[in-house]
């Protein structure tokens, strides 16, 4: 009997050493972690009033030029053969048969619309940042060539390279702190990428590779013009 009441008092002692030992937390597994919600935006209230109101701006300014263009007037400072002039009446002054400056209009009015229509913040920054980023692009090819190509400065397209230029910057500063799913890098890529094809594309439309009315002058052609305007040549013709 004393050997049965030893064994029964040692498996008692290791029961409650069992019990006692304290349990060794599991590992966690990372994959069964849950994942972090994305972050969601709330819907801006208000209508971006800087954007809007910088859209309106270049809305008014390239408006009063396609206009004048159109109407076949000189702009104010645009006098005859000053360099506002010389730029107007470019090649580059009009694509396709309609002014540039319609262009730059249109540009403006999808800005303002986006300022004051779109409120996913998403959606708002990234549609404000592609199209003025192809505006930006666009405005620093024309200044280019004023510049370089004809060699004369044009104020109005200076004004509307200012507010591009400004409109762009004041985007890249709103730009949202977290965007869902979102690649800074990757986006822009993409949009410097688009900017350039279609400035690529309109400089080889003025450089008469789709069009080559559209592109330069010949000098021959010219030097028959002036020669023929000079002599007050008329041309008599008939049909029958």
């Amino acid at each position: 009997m004393g050997k049965k009441k030893k064994r029964k008092a040692a498996s008692q002692k290791k029961q409650v050493a069992a019990k006692e030992k304290p349990v060794q937390e599991q590992p966690v597994d990372q994959k069964k972690k849950k994942k972090k919600k994305q972050p969601v935006l709330k819907m801006m209230e208000k209508p971006n009033w800087l954007l809007t109101g910088l859209a309106a701006a270049g809305m008014i300014l390239t408006a009063y030029l396609a206009v004048t263009g159109w109407l076949d007037k000189a702009p104010v400072l645009c006098d005859d053969g000053s360099s506002c002039d010389i730029v107007q009446q470019s090649r580059w002054g009009t694509f396709l048969g309609i002014p540039t400056a319609l262009l730059g209009f249109l540009t403006y009015a999808v800005l303002g619309y986006v300022g004051f229509r779109i409120r996913n913040p998403g959606t708002h920054w990234k549609s404000a940042w592609t199209v003025s980023m192809i505006g930006l692009g666009y405005s620093i090819y024309l200044i280019v060539i004023s510049m370089v190509v004809i060699q004369a400065a044009c104020v109005y397209c200076i004004a509307s390279f200012t507010i591009m230029t400004i409109i762009f910057g004041v985007i890249t500063f709103q730009r949202p702190k977290e965007l869902p799913k979102f690649n800074f890098t990757s986006f822009a890529g993409q949009t410097v990428i688009i900017t350039a094809v279609i400035v690529g594309g309109m400089h080889l439309h003025y450089s008469g590779v789709f069009d080559p009315m559209a592109g330069p002058e010949d000098p021959f052609l010219r030097g028959l013009a002036d020669h023929l305007t000079l002599d007050q040549a008329i041309m008599y013709g008939a049909y029958w």
